[in-house]
């Protein structure tokens, strides 16, 4: 695959997965393989990735996922009541069709670290930093990966509204913080994604000191 449409146009996956379509396993095990080249913290390594492949547990974190949706939207499902064709709407669309279809999706992806660095008073930014530094390059580099071989996924994280749950769930020792979760499946066939829109590089940068605002 071309690298700059690889790095311009690895787009959030949900309504384009194709829910029918078979997955290979190793396939996905060697984008972990790939993921796991990201730098972490002091390379410590001391990450763990669990795919979640049975139907009926995949259905419990599809519930969990589901509550804290609503919960957070003041429980109803909101894209019907927004205005056709809004790019707000289409987005509020695809997540909520994940919402639907979480179940359905044949692999999800929870990336755990545990932490490993004693605290400190007034951490809180580093500690976090740190922790989720050592986590999110290698979902990038997942994700990417995954691109390659015609598959996608999304960060997500209502599940982390039920943290405790899913981890009893699924056997998680209490030392092991879950960064997110990955739906992963095949991409419908045809897809292809292009670069998204994005504000201007020299709305967004500063030399030196934080811009004086306008005016």
């Amino acid at each position: 695959m071309d690298i700059p449409y690889l790095l311009n146009a690895t787009r959030s996956a949900r309504k384009s997965l194709d829910l029918d379509a078979p997955v290979d396993f190793d396939e996905i095990r060697d984008c972990l393989r790939i993921g796991l080249q990201a730098a972490n913290g002091s390379n410590q390594q001391t990450w763990r990735w669990l795919l979640v492949t049975d139907p009926a547990l995949r259905g419990e974190i599809a519930q969990f996922y589901r509550e804290a949706y609503l919960r957070r939207v003041g429980g109803q499902f909101l894209a019907e009541m927004m205005p056709a064709g809004a790019p707000e709407t289409r987005l509020m669309s695809s997540t909520e069709w994940l919402v639907e279809n979480l179940a359905r999706i044949p692999v999800l992806v929870i990336p755990c670290y545990r932490p490993y660095l004693p605290r400190i008073d007034g951490d809180e930014s580093f500690y976090l930093a740190t922790l989720y530094g050592s986590i999110f390059p290698a979902v990038w580099n997942f994700q990417l990966a995954l691109h390659t071989r015609g598959y996608g996924t999304c960060i997500t994280t209502l599940h982390l509204h039920h943290e405790a749950a899913v981890a009893e769930l699924l056997g998680i020792p209490a030392d092991y913080v879950q960064g997110c979760l990955l739906p992963v499946g095949r991409l419908r066939a045809g897809t292809t994604f292009r670069p998204a829109r994005r504000l201007p590089v020299d709305e967004v940068i500063a030399v030196d000191h934080w811009p004086a605002p306008p005016g």
